[in-house]
């Protein structure tokens, strides 16, 4: 079994990601991390069971937190939950579909962990390719 992580699992590529792991069968999310879409990465949650979500705004992740009290998981906020995501220690891959440079960071780091990259973020390319 894969166990991934999606930097972005709100959006376009990360819920085309979850398709596919819905349709695969042999996919482990172990985190996710979105933006705004509080309502939408709840039912990530309660649907993929990830240890670690983070989100960005520290208000909607006190909402966030509030709603899945219910469940065994960690809500973590802004780029130290980004990085805390990229980096969660059972992944093997991080899906990184964070629109703009903030990307950049958790991707770096992810890369330093050891994991796989899969990189759905030209920003990240554009700014730090020489990085990358």
């Amino acid at each position: 079994m894969k166990r991934i992580v999606i930097l972005g699992s709100t959006g376009s590529i990360g819920t085309q990601t979850l398709e596919v792991v819905r349709e695969q069968g042999d996919i482990q999310v172990t985190a996710l991390a979105a933006g705004r879409n509080i309502k939408l990465l709840e039912a990530q949650i309660r649907e993929f069971h990830p240890t670690l979500v983070c989100v960005w705004d520290e208000q909607q992740a006190k909402v966030l937190k509030t709603a899945v009290a219910d469940l065994p998981v960690t809500v973590c906020t802004g780029m130290d939950g980004l990085i805390a995501a990229a980096t969660e220690a059972s992944a093997e891959i991080v899906v990184t579909a964070i629109v703009g440079m903030i990307g950049i960071r958790p991707t770096i780091a992810a890369m330093e962990a050891g994991k796989d990259i899969a990189l759905a973020n030209k920003e990240t390319l554009v700014t730090a390719g020489h990085l990358i």
